[in-house]
């Protein structure tokens, strides 16, 4: 899910000041609904159009700012549990046939092999505009790599009654 130009923009301000800063690679602001995904690109997109079927727009809202312990997850910013992102994940589960995938929401803001305390000093520093929101109207389909180059838009695909 890629957020509209106007929070776009705001958010790929933050990657690349961070990226600079702080050594991480350059990707396009996202929410992964699902991930590793073993398919070839043409399923992925055919079954994307089934669940795309479906699934009506919605809103998503931004929410606190945090760190993990993996790559992808160095500082992200949390997306706030909706029951419509939920019901799109459990959809998109179905539809790919996955089970047990945890499913927690948010947009990476950088993603490295950053120490814990340099991880939670960046997520202190990162401050976002208040009340970030956007109504999700299509799902892209990219490549389920761990290089941010390979992450092009293989398809674009409008929710129902998302024009």
């Amino acid at each position: 899910m890629i957020p509209p130009p106007e929070i776009k923009k705001v958010l790929e301000d933050v990657i690349r000041k961070l990226g600079d800063k702080y050594k991480g690679p350059y990707f396009e602001p996202h929410m992964t609904l699902l991930g590793n995904i073993s398919c070839s690109k043409e399923d992925a997109v055919e079954k994307t159009k089934i669940l795309c079927k479906d699934t009506k727009p919605f809103e998503i809202s931004l929410g606190e700012i945090s760190f993990s312990t993996t790559y992808f997850q160095s500082v992200f910013v949390r997306i706030k549990c909706s029951a419509s992102l939920m019901e799109s994940n459990l959809k998109a589960k179905e539809v790919f046939k996955l089970e047990n995938d945890l499913f927690m929401p948010h947009m990476s803001l950088i993603c490295g092999d950053h120490q814990m305390k340099l991880r939670e000093k960046i997520a202190s520093e990162v401050k976002l505009p208040a009340n970030l929101s956007f109504k999700v109207k299509k799902l892209v389909v990219t490549p389920c790599t761990n290089d941010p180059k390979d992450w092009i838009h293989l398809a674009e695909i409008n929710l129902a009654f998302g024009s």
